[in-house]
This record gives C-alpha cells, sequence and structure tokens, in this order.
C-alpha cells in the first residue's frame, strides 16, 4: 500500500513538473513553435501567430498577436485575448470565460464555424471590425455577445445580450452613420433595446421585439429631418422592398416623423411632422383596430392642388376612420371636418367649408363620381359653407356657382344608393349661379325632410328678365315615393327650353309657364308608368335667326348659300362684328299634358315670314320607341318631316 500511494505521489508530481515547464515554455522564444502545432491540431485549421503574452501571474490568460488562420479565405487577426475558465470542460467543450479580437477584417462574409464546436465562450468581444457581403459593407465596428457556442440546432452560434457598433455601415448602396444597436437574441425571441444611426443628414432610433419568428413589435420608431426628392425616391423603396421579403407582421406601438419634407412629382409636403400608434403592417389601411394618427405640414401639393396648413387626427377601428380632427387650406379657402368616414359611408358630426374656389376638371368630375357611386350612406349633423365659388366648364352640361352658402343640420342624405334628403334641414343660397348657360342671381333653397318625407318648401331661381320658382314633395321611404312637383316662372329663355328637345330650330324670347305634376319614383320603370303632369308655356317676343331658306337648309344640313363668300380678312373681321339679324315670329300658346307616362302635345304652330313650323302628336315614357310625335317646317308646297329623336327627314312636295 505504500509503494503504490508513494508512486501515485511521484506521478502527480511529475504532472506538475510537466505543467510548470509548459507554463515555464511560454515565457521563451520556444512557446510560438511549441503551440501553433497544437492549435493546428485542435482547430483543424492551419493557424499560425507571431507573438504570445502570458504571464504567471494570470495563469488564465493568455494574448496571441498576428493570427493567421489559413481556411478558403485567409484571415488574418491582430490581436486575440483568451481567458479560460476557471472549469475549462463544460459540456464536452473547452470553456472560455472571455475571448477578445481586436483588428479583424471578413472581406467575403462570414466565416465558416462548424469546426470550432469543440469550445464556447461566455463572453465574445470583436473590435475594429471590417466586413463585407453583397450588399452589406461595414468598417471599423464593434461586437460584444455572450454565450458563444456552436449547435447544430442554432441558426445563430451564441444566445444572450449582445452590442454592436460602427460608425459607417453601407447597406444597398447607401451609408448609415453611427450605428448603435443594444439588444438580446434566442431562438424564440429577440428585443432590440436600441438602435439608433444617421441617414442622408437625418437620425433614426427605434426599439423592437421579434416573437415566435413572425411578428416585429415595435415600441417606438422615430425619424427625424428627413429629405426625399425625385431624384433620390428609390432609396425608400428598396428597403421596403427588402422588409416585404423578410415576410414579417410590422406592430408599430408608436411611430413618430419629425421634420420630413418630401418632394415628388405627384405628392410634396414640407415640414410633415406625423405621430401613430398601433399600426400593423403591411396590413391596409381599412384593416387596422384602435391605431391613431395624427400629423401636421406646413403645405403639401397633392395631384398639383397646394393643401396649406394642414392638420389631421383620427382613430383606425377596422372599416372605420374617426377623424377627431381635419383642417386644411385649399383653394384660397378652408375645410374642416370632424366624424366617421368608411369607403362606403361617410357620417360627420360637423363640415364646414368656408370661402373656396374650386375649378374642377374633367378628372377630378371623374373621381369624385367614381367615389360617389361605391357610397352607401351619407350622415351629416351640423353643414356650414360660406362664399363657396365651383366652376366646372368641360362637361357636357357646364355650370358656374359663386357665393353659395348652406346651412343644414341632421343631415340623412344617402340610404341605400339613393340620394335624397330623407331627415334634416337644409338652406341654400347663392349670389350668381349658370347651368347650362342659364344665368340666375341669389337664388335660395329651403328644404326639410322627416321620416323620409322630404318637402322643397320654396326654391327661387331669379332671372335677367324674370323669376324661376318650385316647390315639391316626395316620400322616400315608402316603398313607391309618391312625388308631387309644382314649378312656375316668367322670363325664361325659350332658347334654354329648347336645348333639351331634339330636332328644333333656332328659337329666341321668353316664357310665362307653369308646371304640375306627380307619380312614383321608386324606380325608371315606376316612375313611367306613374307620370301625370301638365305644362303650360305662353312664349312672347319670340323671334328666329334664321329666313325660311335657311331654315331649310339647316333642317337639311346644307350649307348656306351665302357662307364662303365675302371672305376677304376684312369681311371676316367686319363679320365677327356684327350681330345676327332676328325675324319675328308667332307662337301660339303651347300645353303639354301627361297621364300614366302617356305625353299628349297640344299642337304647337311657329309662324315665320314664308314658313310654318309645327310640332304635334303624343310621347310614352313607357315605349318611347313607338312615339308618334313629329316635327315639320312647311314652305310654299315643301315640307320637311321628321320624328322626334330621330334623324331621318322625309320631304313631302304638294306642289302639284
Amino acid at each position: 500500500m505504500y509503494t503504490t500511494l508513494k508512486s501515485l505521489g511521484w506521478f502527480i508530481t511529475f504532472c506538475l513538473l510537466l505543467v510548470v515547464a509548459f507554463l515555464s515554455l511560454l515565457h521563451t522564444p520556444y512557446a510560438q513553435p511549441l503551440l501553433n502545432p497544437l492549435v493546428e491540431k485542435l482547430s483543424d485549421h492551419k493557424i499560425s501567430f507571431g507573438e504570445l503574452h502570458y504571464s504567471i501571474q494570470d495563469p488564465l490568460h493568455l494574448t496571441l498577436s498576428e493570427v493567421t488562420i489559413r481556411t478558403e479565405n485567409e484571415l488574418v487577426i491582430q490581436h486575440v485575448d483568451f481567458w479560460l475558465s476557471q472549469h475549462p470542460i463544460q459540456q464536452n467543450k473547452l470553456a472560455f470565460d472571455s475571448i477578445k479580437i481586436d483588428g479583424l477584417s471578413l472581406q467575403n462574409g462570414l466565416p465558416k464555424t462548424e469546426n470550432l464546436d469543440w469550445i464556447s465562450i461566455a463572453q465574445l468581444s470583436v473590435s475594429n471590425l471590417d466586413f463585407a457581403n453583397d450588399d452589406l459593407v461595414i468598417r471599423d465596428a464593434q461586437a460584444q455577445l455572450t454565450n458563444w457556442s456552436v449547435e447544430k440546432e442554432k441558426t445563430l452560434p451564441f444566445e444572450g445580450n449582445f452590442q454592436f457598433s460602427t460608425q459607417q455601415l453601407y447597406w444597398q448602396g447607401e451609408a448609415l452613420d453611427d450605428v448603435l444597436i443594444d439588444g438580446y437574441y434566442s431562438e424564440d425571441y429577440t428585443a432590440l433595446h436600441g438602435i439608433s444611426l444617421t441617414w442622408r443628414d437625418s437620425t433614426i432610433t427605434a426599439q423592437a421585439e421579434l416573437k415566435e419568428n413572425k411578428l416585429w413589435v415595435i415600441p417606438q420608431f422615430t425619424l427625424r429631418k428627413f429629405n426625399l426628392e425625385s431624384d433620390n425616391a428609390d432609396i425608400i423603396g428598396k428597403p421596403l422592398a427588402w422588409l416585404s421579403q423578410q415576410y414579417f407582421t410590422y406592430q408599430f406601438e408608436r411611430i413618430d416623423l419629425l421634420d420630413i419634407n418630401i418632394e415628388l412629382p405627384q405628392f410634396s409636403v414640407n415640414n410633415l411632422s406625423l405621430s401613430a400608434e398601433n399600426v400593423l403592417l403591411p396590413y391596409h389601411l381599412w384593416q387596422q383596430s384602435n391605431a391613431n394618427i395624427s400629423f401636421n405640414a406646413d403645405s403639401l401639393i397633392w395631384n398639383e392642388h397646394i393643401i396649406e396648413k394642414p392638420i389631421f387626427n383620427l382613430m383606425l377601428n377596422g372599416k372605420e376612420a374617426n377623424i377627431s380632427t381635419l383642417s386644411f387650406d385649399i383653394f384660397d379657402g378652408n375645410v374642416q371636418l370632424e366624424g366617421k368616414i368608411s369607403p362606403t359611408e361617410i357620417n360627420l358630426k360637423s363640415l364646414t367649408l368656408s370661402q373656396i374656389k374650386w375649378l374642377l376638371s374633367e378628372r377630378e368630375v371623374s373621381i369624385i363620381q367614381k367615389y360617389i357611386k361605391q357610397l352607401e350612406q351619407v350622415k351629416i349633423a351640423e353643414l356650414d359653407v360660406n362664399n363657396i365659388q365651383l366652376i366646372q366648364l368641360d362637361n357636357q352640361h357646364p355650370y358656374q356657382v359663386s357665393g353659395v352658402n348652406a346651412e343644414g343640420h341632421d343631415l340623412d342624405l344617402l340610404r341605400y344608393y339613393q340620394w335624397g334628403l330623407w331627415d334634416g334641414k337644409l338652406s341654400l343660397s347663392a349670389s350668381n349661379a349658370s347651368f347650362n348657360y342659364l344665368l340666375t342671381q341669389q337664388l335660395l333653397i329651403e328644404m326639410n325632410a322627416e321620416n323620409g318625407l322630404w318637402t322643397i318648401e320654396r326654391a327661387l331661381f331669379p332671372l335677367a328678365e324674370g323669376l324661376v320658382g318650385l316647390n315639391g314633395s316626395i316620400y322616400l321611404t315608402q316603398d313607391s315615393q309618391p312625388w308631387q312637383l309644382e314649378a312656375y316662372g316668367d322670363g325664361l329663355p325659350i332658347s334654354y327650353l329648347t336645348t333639351f328637345f331634339p330636332n328644333t330650330i333656332p328659337l329666341e324670347g321668353v316664357a310665362e309657364f307653369n308646371l304640375n305634376a306627380n307619380g312614383l319614383a321608386a324606380n325608371r320603370d315606376s316612375f313611367n308608368y306613374s307620370f301625370n303632369g301638365e305644362l303650360n308655356i305662353i312664349p312672347r317676343e319670340m323671334t328666329t335667326t334664321k329666313t325660311a331658306k335657311e331654315l331649310w337648309q339647316f333642317k337639311l344640313g346644307l350649307t348656306p348659300d351665302d357662307e364662303g363668300q365675302n371672305t376677304s380678312p376684312e369681311n371676316k373681321n367686319k363679320d365677327k362684328k356684327t350681330f345676327p339679324t332676328h325675324y319675328p315670329i308667332q307662337v301660339e300658346p303651347i300645353k303639354i299634358v301627361a297621364n300614366r307616362g302617356r305625353i299628349s302635345i297640344t299642337p304647337i304652330t311657329i309662324i315665320g315670314d314664308g314658313f310654318n313650323y309645327n310640332i304635334e302628336g303624343d310621347y310614352d315614357l313607357v315605349n318611347p320607341e313607338n312615339a308618334q310625335t313629329v316635327t315639320s317646317i312647311t314652305q310654299e308646297c315643301h315640307q320637311l318631316v321628321q320624328k322626334l329623336f330621330s334623324k331621318e327627314i322625309q320631304i313631302i312636295n304638294y306642289c302639284q
């Protein structure tokens, strides 16, 4: 027994002497040729180093300089410090408390780490790192991470806290300066506690959490002093396209865009500040839930329209936007509204329009019409319109109104895709208006509705030489929608009335009229079958601008005999200054009666110098193709006959 213990003691002593000898060699020039083969054997790589620093006073710390690792691509490290763990073998791996790498260049992406699965590092630090891979370039970076260990089942070879910083990073050709990222990583959860960087003189700060590798929850994202112009518009498109390719969902708990300036061909904004909460991307605007958005700007340009001082606050909840504040200046006026809107409904607490002067283009009218067609409901609790001017000249029926004022209360304007005043009270007035070139001044309309009974109490349209007025009602909530209308007027230009009828001749003059009509308006068929009414017209001061011969040629579509003659410049200029000659004609009072859609016209005769013009027959709203209404012009013993709404002309010769 004694002999055995004595032998064991000598063996331990010999091992200690070997360790002491090995450690002593680390202080001699023999350290480098001794350790190089050993390291290459352990790492399965060709590794060499220039200098080694070791102190017996710090036995777990080793420093290597000018380290070269020869793999597919040669790696050169300036300095490496190793701190071996007090328990060097952990989970069958060589364990280091810390490894610090200073001066590393990775110009071909990340190196392969599969052959380093025999070590683990509690704290890994890399400084003065240069990196390049595809469209990512990093210069002079620092990184620290914890629990570095290569595992086959792990995506990244570490887990725990990490920090990364660099003075400059290039990604997709863009330079990101002063980048700092502080976070935590694991296979199931990633948290970015802080992100900050400078990009094109703008600053970005953010925080983010990745949950279940699907959802990025972003508690805070702030972008300050960002400028976007046409020549660099793609700088937004590239990162957004990259983000969309990652197939993540992004939940922004808070977004702040401060001092933003954008100048693009179709959209520009100056000094924009936007804040948003609970925004989910890439979901559509109407897919948000309890998202709050507010913004203001000095000005913005959209579709060539300048919008000044926009202020906007809303909450998105499903397919509804609750607007608490919306105010902006446009077309020399101001718009303010509060309420709820959706793709199919408008329900406003208030709408105020002041001093607006809008020249509508055909394209804008088309956009408005397209939007209106998709609406199902429109309600406005309080409407206030002050001194508005609207002009639309591109349409088939041009109009212009100025000095428009309106006041409305509890307005229900659209139900079941049908416009009308279903409920509420509305009054309208305008200083001037033109409809199809019919001029009126100081017009006034007053109406109200209760439970679907829409009543026009009075509508007055003063004319240059008279007045047109009307009143009526329609019961919108009844299935058949019965209606009645009474209209009257004096001084109405005959030329305006003739524009609604085809195959007429040029007529001038004024008329006194009255109309009483009623029927059902549930749909077009019920209107046609139920239309009843009587229209009486008394023409006065009637003239035509054509002679009998010219009327004949006009109806046949022929060029007048004198057209094309006397076309010298002097005559042309002279003709421009002359006014057409008016030839007096005689027209008897006109009476038109409708009974259940069948319209009877008492024969109308217009007598002029050398001609008679007649309109007679019946017209059926139900079967318009069977209409027997004809117009005819008779000159001596010749007659031209044409059916209403037909282009065919029959020539009859009575000269026998």
